[in-house]
């Protein structure tokens, strides 16, 4: 399987198990101790997360991030703690860190409570959907005293995605398929953030109620959703071009599909769709400029 297929799957599966709960949000300070005062060290333990940090200022404060961890550049100069999933509590020591940003799911929680108990500093969030994304912001931003930075990312945020909103409401919703992995084939369903990503762009999921977040389907579970729009996030690539081709290629099997019949199948790059940060609205818009491309002829 092309490799950057598995990358996009293992960050879905992030997405959908690494962020496990009701969405709540807890901020963990060393047990029986306050965070500090002057947040001047910080390490952050997934790629959403080093995103927020640098949104909200703290550059020169990040002394260790995530593998992946690539946007905006400038976070692949920083040094490296291992991955979200198989995080290296040697290496996070080793940076000095007086803030650990980590994520709720279960091997996180284990560093969080390793470090705690040695008296490191840790805020976990989790980051399950949309309003979950906007409170984390704001209780990182409470963490490192950023809490003014962090009102005007929200802020602008909100103001960025009731625009949009607006501007697709009118007209109809189109019933779109989102590929997470074409062999063997597997789905967004509805209850994950990329369902509501499909809504705020003015679509709706072609995919009914299912028990897993991101299942596997069969041919006869494409055609009978009726897709609209056929979207497939490509993950590492300033160019989707031979990406396109190859999709064209799969899904012209299934002829009788509406996106397939009508040629609306997108591929379009990843690092906004799949991840919930601060580049929400960027990943949004490439989304309904799929659906609706006639609010963005100009």
């Amino acid at each position: 399987m092309n490799k950057w297929l598995w990358l996009l799957l293992l960050i879905v599966v992030w997405i959908g198990m690494g962020v496990l709960g009701s969405g709540a949000l807890q901020d963990r300070g060393r047990r029986g101790a306050a965070l500090p005062s002057q947040v001047e060290r910080i390490v952050s333990m997934a790629p959403n997360l080093t995103e927020i940090l640098f949104a909200l200022g703290l550059d020169d404060e990040i002394v260790g991030v995530t593998t992946w961890s690539e946007y905006p550049p400038e976070a692949k100069n920083k040094p490296n703690v291992g991955t979200f999933w198989q995080p290296n509590i040697e290496a996070v020591i080793a940076a000095k860190p007086d803030l650990v940003v980590t994520l709720g799911f279960e091997q996180q929680k284990s560093l969080a409570g390793r470090l705690e108990r040695i008296g490191y500093n840790c805020v976990s969030v989790n980051i399950e959907r949309v309003d979950d994304l906007f409170e984390a912001i704001e209780t990182v931003a409470a963490a490192a005293n950023k809490q003014a930075e962090a009102a005007k990312l929200v802020r602008d945020m909100k103001e960025k995605l009731n625009t949009l909103s607006r501007l697709v409401a009118a007209g109809d919703r189109p019933k779109v398929l989102w590929v997470v992995q074409r062999e063997p084939l597997r789905v967004a369903g509805r209850d994950t953030f990329v369902n509501e990503m499909i809504e705020l762009a003015g679509g709706e999921n072609a995919i009914g109620p299912t028990i897993h977040k991101y299942p596997p389907i069969g041919g006869e579970q494409v055609i009978a959703g009726g897709a609209d729009i056929i979207i497939e996030p490509a993950m590492g690539r300033e160019d989707t071009g031979q990406e396109q081709e190859d999709a064209l290629q799969f899904w012209n099997k299934f002829r009788n599909v509406p996106a397939v019949m009508n040629k609306q199948i997108h591929v379009i790059r990843g690092d906004t769709v799949s991840r919930l940060g601060p580049r929400l609205y960027e990943g949004i818009e490439a989304i309904a400029k799929c659906l609706h491309p006639e609010h963005f002829a100009d």
